[in-house]
């Protein structure tokens, strides 16, 4: 007979706390990443999911300032752009997307806020072999995460980039960013672009939760595409139809774990070059 052990993480009053804040918060799975990451780097750091409604994050974020061991906070759908907002100052990424999911708190009380998700994303695909930058790339879903993606694409060298989302008007927002960020990028949204695609990217929530509608057809993708969905909490339907085709695909997972290190470095106090906010 074999006997399995669980080890309960040890929790005591010189613990230092990583609240994720999330809404709704029922899908979110990263503690089972970022707790072990923490104790593998020898941190005696705990997150915890917290269900934070968008209405009552700035009255949240005053109150998590006033907690004696907080290390600092992750935010997920759909505080990021909001987050940004109430940041005093931020580091390049943040700066260039505005978009924040990483907050520290700063000596004077203020918050500081940086984005890894762009590097954590790029990181990932680099390393599962999936960034082309010779082939277009389309992103479904322009919120915090995918608008980072986007931008960290056009850095890394992409140079045709289709971007979708229901909301029209946020795509446009984009679309004008990237291409005046990054002036060599062509930054578009072709009805016809999944057919070209090298890589495709749900960037969207869709696939969260069992019974989610595919945010896109994968029939239309080429033969010899990618896929890089970021939900991490499950295998969604739309990585199993990419399966059965026999496409590369890379889920949510891997890109924690790629910004996990950008993110303990931040919290610990290491630092791109801040600036105030705007």
């Amino acid at each position: 007979m074999t006997t399995t052990t669980t080890t309960t993480p040890s929790l005591s009053g010189a613990t230092r706390i990583v609240p994720i804040l999330a809404h709704p918060v029922d899908h979110v799975r990263a503690p089972s990443t970022y707790n072990p990451a923490f104790a593998a780097a020898g941190l005696d750091w705990h997150m915890v999911p917290l269900g934070v409604h968008p209405d009552d994050l700035g009255a949240t974020l005053a109150q998590l300032a006033r907690v004696t061991n907080l290390q600092g906070v992750n935010l997920t759908i759909p505080h990021k752009a909001a987050a940004y907002r109430l940041c005093a100052r931020l580091g390049p990424e943040a700066h260039r997307n505005r978009m924040v999911n990483t907050l520290r708190l700063e000596p004077d009380g203020r918050w500081a806020g940086e984005n890894s998700d762009g590097a954590g994303f790029v990181g990932a695909a680099r390393a599962h072999r999936v960034l082309r930058t010779d082939r277009p790339v389309v992103i479904v879903g322009t919120g915090g995460a995918g608008t980072a993606i986007a931008f960290a694409l056009a850095a890394a060298g992409v140079r045709e980039i289709d971007l979708f989302d229901t909301d029209a008007a946020r795509v446009t927002r984009l679309i004008d960013a990237l291409e005046h960020a990054h002036p060599g990028v062509r930054a578009r949204s072709r009805p016809d672009s999944l057919g070209h695609a090298g890589l495709a990217v749900n960037a969207t929530p869709l696939g969260l939760h069992a019974g989610d509608p595919m945010p896109f057809d994968p029939a239309h993708l080429p033969a010899d595409a990618c896929l890089f969905d970021i939900v991490a909490a499950r295998d969604t339907e739309l990585m199993e139809a990419c399966r059965a085709r026999g496409l590369a695909v890379v889920g949510g997972r891997p890109m924690i774990e790629h910004q996990l290190v950008t993110q303990i470095a931040f919290w610990r106090g290491g630092t791109p070059t801040m600036e105030p906010a705007e």
